[in-house]
């Protein structure tokens, strides 16, 4: 076997972000790359929608639940001296009886001096009280006059022609709750309509996620299913020498667990992480022009975060790793005890196989709990970090809203977007999971990918029927022949490795010929090599003077029936077991078979007949029942060669009369190969090959052979196969 069809043994490979792979992944993706853009695009509309919400919750704080306005009050000349110092452009302003009055808000103040607004506050200049502004009209006019007599601090002004009176806020509050209603109802109109705003937008933002993971999840089951699809295609296109070398359990992971990870990571993983790479920046963006000092405090605590990142993606990447790497052997290992389990049971090897299992299990429970670990150490880190990131605003921004500098709506919205910054950091733990997975999971399918297929030769021209024994020119001619043929499973063989050594065999077209030998002597390899499932290093094999590699596998194949000691029968009906999805093999040509070949009358005798429900391996078949379908399955195909591997050795004697009278028929006008370890099953063939260790030994007739008892001829292996098998 040659060992460049050895698969990884799941070693850690390379990097863990490799541009190789993410290249073969887009090419499955390619396909559903419309659905993708749709949902990318429905993601950010989605993104924005979710910033969008602290900005209206500040609004409807600080425009109409607390105003963000107080009032600077100026004679004359202390409003020319305010706009010598200060650009007016910068403030709303308005004059009435030769007073100024200017609204001044958090954003605002910080234009003024510290010295000139510290004098306007000594000299009762400015109110540090929150007012609002409210038009007169005839639905509070009776209202704003009774507040005009009642407090001194309630203003009344002209600004543009149109009426309006200053409260303070407080005064407002003192009100019943009718009044305060009439007096601020544009304020409450329009909370209202932010908080119905509000709604729409959670349900726009419900709608867009719906059709962005449904878009999501459609692309990435499509392409996964190609990529599945795709694996086993080349799964089944590889050598009989990868299967030698690689258990059931690792392959099946690969096809089933690795590409539910990569699957994962499309549907889940990459999206979200685009979403939150989105969210983190926009945030940040949106904090720092909302207010960049407090933005700038916010992010005091982002470095360590970033920090305590770096170390957990690299001490979670080999763990992560060892964590993939001893699934596979815990698959591998139960796939393995499950096919084996009626020898365990046998053999009463139950403590033996669980101490082994649970050798598989510890590995991969200790990879688990490291990985574990390291999860218990940064999610707990990060949180502890979002914590401090909020202490720190409630620090910084307190002290701010009671010097006026900021307002409680911005304080409101800064510790909305500080929770909203932290939930993707505080998620990504478990979106680095999902892409380690997937790279692991990439890393292990690609590999699988790259291992060169078995050549089916497709390119050659295709031969339906390989010359049979009835074309008469052809009779003198060998139809198959072995040219001094040299076989090790070894890619650099040593001398002594070859488990074929020389052969050179010729069988005629139609002649029936009988392999037999110790075990290990390289009957079975020489069939294999006439199937083409193993390259040979030396010599030829010929096929109606062609050879092997001149066929394309499929038509090689065809062309040759074999029946298996031990038959793998499919799940399906026993039907679907003879003529192996070949629909053009009607019910009526297949009862024919099945009659010929003496099993038609154990299949007459199931509920199903021909469509009985097989089970797994045909676990509910007797050895001779399995055989006799395997006869009518090569009859169906109706071969020029048959081969059988010793198919009578373990069965009864009645089932064996069945069994050598169907093969007496199958062997009929065909050229045939039989691997014997019963010589009974092969003592009317044309001619018998003996092998030992590789070579052959003696060929010639039963009787021939027979001759050379040490009386009449020198004393041969078959005489003494023969004699300890009937003495």
């Amino acid at each position: 076997m040659s060992e460049q069809f050895e698969m990884q043994t799941d070693e850690i490979l390379g990097k863990i972000y490799d541009g190789r792979l993410f290249g073969k992944l887009i090419k499955y993706v390619k396909p559903y790359l419309k659905l993708i853009i749709i949902a990318f695009l429905l993601l950010l509309i989605n993104t924005g929608a979710e910033l969008i919400l602290p900005l209206l919750t500040k609004y409807a704080v600080d425009y109409h639940i607390v105003p963000d306005q107080r009032l600077l009050t100026l004679n004359y000349q202390e409003y020319q001296d305010f706009i010598a110092h200060n650009k007016i452009d910068k403030y709303e302003y308005f004059n009435d009886n030769d007073f100024y009055y200017i609204l001044i808000t958090s954003k605002n103040q910080s234009f003024i001096k510290k010295e000139l607004l510290q004098t306007y506050r000594t000299n009762d200049n400015f109110s540090e009280e929150k007012i609002v502004m409210i038009d007169v009209d005839i639905e509070n006019e009776k209202i704003i006059n009774s507040l005009l007599k009642d407090n001194h601090s309630v203003r009344m002004v002209n600004l543009n022609g149109q009426k309006k009176v200053i409260l303070p806020l407080s005064a407002v509050y003192k009100l019943p709750v009718d009044e305060i209603k009439v007096l601020r109802r544009n304020s409450f109109s329009t909370i209202k309509m932010i908080g119905i705003l509000f709604i729409l937008i959670v349900v726009i933002k419900f709608i867009l996620q719906f059709f962005q993971m449904i878009l999501t999840n459609i692309a990435s089951q499509k392409a996964m299913h190609d990529l599945r699809s795709d694996l086993f295609s080349h799964l089944e296109r590889m050598p009989t020498s990868f299967f030698d070398k690689n258990p059931v359990g690792r392959l099946v992971t690969r096809v089933t667990n690795d590409i539910r990870s990569i699957d994962e990571m499309i549907a889940n993983g990459a999206i979200n992480i685009i979403q939150d790479f989105f969210i983190v920046v926009a945030i940040m963006v949106i904090m720092l022009v909302l207010n960049w000092k407090l933005a700038l405090v916010s992010f005091a605590v982002l470095p360590l975060v970033i920090f305590t990142m770096v170390i957990f993606k690299k001490k979670t990447r080999n763990s992560y790793r060892q964590m993939r790497k001893f699934l596979a052997q815990v698959n591998a290992t139960l796939a393995e005890h499950i096919s084996g389990v009626k020898i365990i049971q046998l053999f009463s090897q139950h403590k033996h196989k669980s101490d082994q299992f649970e050798k598989s299990n510890m590995n991969y429970f200790t990879a688990s709990m490291k990985q574990l670990k390291l999860f218990a150490i940064f999610r707990p880190l990060i949180g502890v970090s979002r914590h401090v990131a909020t202490a720190i605003i409630l620090w910084y921004a307190g002290g701010q809203i009671l010097q006026n500098f900021i307002t409680i709506g911005l304080f409101m919205a800064f510790i909305s977007y500080m929770e909203k910054l932290y939930e993707p950091i505080n998620h990504f733990s478990e979106k680095f999971n999902i892409l380690q997975a997937a790279m692991a999971g990439a890393e292990r399918i690609f590999d699988l990918k790259d291992k060169v297929q078995e050549d089916y030769y497709e390119n050659m021209p295709p031969i339906s029927k390989i010359n049979s024994i009835l074309i008469p020119e052809k009779q003198s001619k060998p139809l198959i022949e072995f040219k001094n043929v040299w076989l090790s499973y070894q890619e650099n063989p040593a001398e002594n490795s070859f488990v074929l050594k020389n052969i050179c065999l010729k069988i005629k077209p139609g002649e029936k010929i009988a392999l037999v030998g110790h075990t290990g002597s390289g009957k079975t390899s020489i069939v294999n090599l006439l199937l083409n499932m193993y390259p040979y290093q030396k010599g030829e094999i010929l096929v109606d003077d062609k050879n092997i590699n001149e066929y394309r596998l499929k038509d090689l194949r065809n062309n040759i029936g074999m029946v298996q000691q031990d038959v793998f029968l499919f799940s399906g009906t026993i039907k679907d077991n003879i003529v192996l999805n070949n629909h053009n093999i009607s019910d009526a040509e297949v009862n024919r078979i099945t009659d010929y070949v003496n099993v038609s009358k154990f299949i007459n005798s199931l509920p199903g007949k021909l469509y009985e429900e097989v089970q797994e391996r045909g676990a509910t078949l007797s050895v001779g029942q399995r055989q006799l379908i395997a006869f009518a399955r090569v009859l169906a195909y109706d071969p020029e060669i048959f081969i059988l591997d010793e198919a009578t050795s373990n069965i009864d004697t009645e089932t064996e009369i069945l069994i050598q009278d169907a093969l007496f028929k199958i062997m009929q006008n065909r050229t045939s190969i039989i691997i014997a370890h019963r010589l009974s099953t092969i003592q009317h063939v044309d001619r018998i090959i003996v092998l030992h260790k590789g070579e052959i030994v003696e060929e010639g007739s039963h009787q021939e052979l027979l001759q050379k008892d040490g009386v009449n001829q020198p004393e041969g292996l078959y005489y003494n196969l023969y004699r300890l098998q009937y003495t």
